[in-house]
């Protein structure tokens, strides 16, 4: 592919992914110094009058260990979270490591709904979810997320401050699936080599160590009959995980999301 065709494709991505993140936040818990700590990526979701904020199972299981979670709805104002925790199922016998699905849905309940104008952050209709988008090859695929690496807090300011970092690649073949513990039926599995991922400009440069994207959403950008509806770009997975070893990143199929969803109504 030429190179002007590679930038140009880059910078379209890129825009993409400035307007998604208005759907998506990090989630923040308090160091023992009472200064905010990003520990994940979620996203906002409603149907109907209900509003949901979704991440990984192991990102809400920081609410189990004592600590508070929240998000800003206005650059220096915090929402802790509340409202009807649903997760995943632990194996018998085993921690949230064994969870193979790993996902949580957390319906908004209290003050301070959705949306958060003064952020710029909106929750997405539920029908933006595509479950069960079977094959997971032969599509291009997009995660957008905060890494823990690129929040600071401003102490003079007062403020946090957090960068997005959009990622794109296509399903590893099938066959290694299993080497996750994982299958294509539920679950999509990115190629991820995080020295080597294309900025905007088509350069080849580091990805930030990814900790902090586990509850990103995953999107789907192609199918195999070619570009996805323009008005509406289809989530397809949650991410729960970022595999060194394999060079690989992690997501579970947004079914679940449904079917959590459905046990919270």
């Amino acid at each position: 592919m030429a190179d002007h065709v590679l930038e140009a494709e880059s910078q379209v991505i890129t825009r993409l992914a400035n307007v998604l993140v208005h759907h998506i936040l990090p989630l923040f818990a308090e160091t023992s110094g009472g200064e905010p700590r990003l520990v994940g990526s979620s996203f906002l979701l409603s149907s109907g009058t209900n509003s949901y904020l979704v991440s990984a199972a192991h990102v809400f299981d920081e609410l189990s260990a004592g600590h508070e979670l929240f998000y800003y709805v206005e650059p220096c104002i915090k929402r802790k979270l509340s409202g009807s925790l649903r997760l995943t199922k632990l194996p018998e016998g085993k921690n949230r490591k064994g969870d193979r699905l790993d996902v949580g849905v957390l319906k908004l309940e209290g003050p301070g709904l959705p949306p958060y104008p003064k952020v710029e952050k909106y929750p997405l209709a539920i029908g933006v979810l595509l479950p069960n988008a079977l094959p997971r090859e032969g599509k291009q695929y997009l995660l957008v997320g905060f890494p823990e690496s690129k929040s600071c807090v401003k102490r003079v300011a007062r403020e946090v401050v957090t960068e997005v970092y959009s990622y794109r690649n296509i399903s590893v073949p099938s066959s290694k699936y299993a080497d996750l513990d994982v299958s294509p039926q539920s679950h999509i599995v990115l190629g991820f080599d995080r020295k080597r991922t294309i900025g905007p400009d088509s350069q080849i440069r580091a990805f930030p160590e990814p900790k902090g994207i586990s509850g990103s959403p995953l999107w789907l950008l192609h199918d195999e009959n070619g570009a996805n509806d323009p008005a509406q770009t289809s989530i397809v997975g949650i991410v729960i995980e970022h595999h060194k070893n394999h060079h690989a990143i992690v997501a579970t199929d947004i079914d679940v999301v449904l079917r959590l969803i459905n046990e919270a109504i």
